[in-house]
């Protein structure tokens, strides 16, 4: 019995020191592997190195320096430290055995993949890395430059997290190609589709009418026609809308908002039909609703509101997400959305049919109209 209680001791204290040897070997290869040196160490991560070194995080007028792992392997639960030392197996095997990214030209063709990658992980776990230098209830707003007051203000309201706005601080972004001619490839397929019943049709894109009377307008998207008869190929329909005086050339979509219906330029106002006269006191200006008759073809229209709505909602989401998160159609009124979009379109490759239409569409869906065109 005692030489078996002695066998049990000394076994005990032989998986107790294993135990120990365990866990500090695991502890001394975590930190190890999680040493810039480290990071750098094989040849495809050359490009990366390059890039940070070039960055704010590595060289900045205070001093600070953001390591690999301070941005790369959140501390703030076990759990996610864990998940992203087990999940960099991968690039282990990657550099290793596959040699994955051998030259600058496989490192681009996998760059949006990688980037994309490590954005849903940062989103999910809620920029936890940022926050671990950064903290918004430690941020003086008033000493931020006015866009960046303008943009944590958004953030705060909306719940967004730090890698919805700041992509792209240290490493390159990657090329984000958009095929937007094959969106509104997808769109015009909508062209036609009505039937009888629908009571509204909407453009489809900036398009040139006849007026009823002879002459013509420009149409814009989502300009909405109503009393409309199909005749062949060609639609008969009533446009109704807003001019302000002084801008007559112009129709608008309501009394007071810039929602922009049609481009009238030479139209003589003896072809509109006035319904009322209005005084607005926020524009300070005479304001009157006014209906015209109008001839269009069936391609350029459709009662599919919704396909429209996505094109104008995927815009949002493709042009205006590259440099902050994309901001909801409801945070602006609609005259305000004209200065917001005038304001950030040369920062993006929008043509200008893009620029128009998600204007409107922004407008259409904003805070002072939410509910008006679903």
């Amino acid at each position: 019995m005692a030489k078996l209680n002695k066998k049990f001791v000394l076994g005990g204290l032989f998986g107790m020191l294993l135990g120990v040897g365990v866990f500090a070997g695991t502890q001394y290869a975590m930190k190890a592997t999680s040493s810039t040196e480290f990071c750098v160490s094989c040849h495809s991560m050359e490009i990366p190195k390059e890039e940070w070194e070039g960055s704010v995080h590595f060289s900045n007028r205070k001093g600070i320096r953001a390591e690999c792992a301070d941005c790369h392997i959140p501390q703030d639960s076990a759990f996610h430290y864990v998940k992203t030392k087990v999940m960099a197996l991968k690039d282990v095997w990657n550099t290793v055995v596959v040699d994955k990214l051998p030259d600058q030209e496989a490192y681009e063709t996998h760059r949006l993949a990688m980037a994309k990658q490590v954005w849903a992980e940062m989103k999910e776990n809620d920029s936890a890395t940022c926050k671990s230098c950064h903290s918004a209830e430690a941020m003086v707003l008033s000493e931020q430059s006015e866009a960046a007051q303008k943009m944590h203000k958004i953030a705060q309201e909306t719940n967004q997290t730090c890698i919805d706005c700041h992509k792209g601080i240290v490493h390159f972004m990657p090329e984000m190609d958009v095929d937007n001619q094959e969106a509104s490839g997808e769109l015009s397929k909508h062209g036609g589709e009505f039937s009888p019943q629908d009571k509204t049709l909407y453009s489809l894109a900036m398009s040139n009418v006849n007026i009823a009377d002879g002459g013509s307008i420009r149409l814009m998207p989502y300009a909405e026609l109503t009393d409309w008869k199909a005749s062949g190929d060609q639609v008969s329909a009533t446009i109704t809308g807003w001019q302000q005086a002084g801008a007559e050339s112009i129709l608008y979509m309501d009394l007071g908002k810039r929602i922009m219906v049609a481009l009238l330029e030479d139209v003589p106002q003896d072809k509109m039909q006035v319904l009322r006269s209005v005084y607005d006191e926020v524009t300070a200006s005479d304001w009157k609703e006014v209906r015209l008759q109008i001839n269009a073809p069936k391609s350029i229209l459709t009662a599919n509101l919704t396909a429209l709505n996505q094109f104008g909602h995927n815009l949002n989401e493709t042009y205006c997400s590259g440099c902050h998160a994309a901001i909801g159609a409801d945070h602006y009124t609609a005259n305000q959305w004209i200065g917001v979009v005038n304001s950030m379109k040369n920062r993006t490759s929008m043509s200008a049919d893009d620029v128009r239409t998600l204007t409107i569409y922004l407008q259409r869906n904003s805070k002072d109209k939410v509910g008006a065109s679903h």
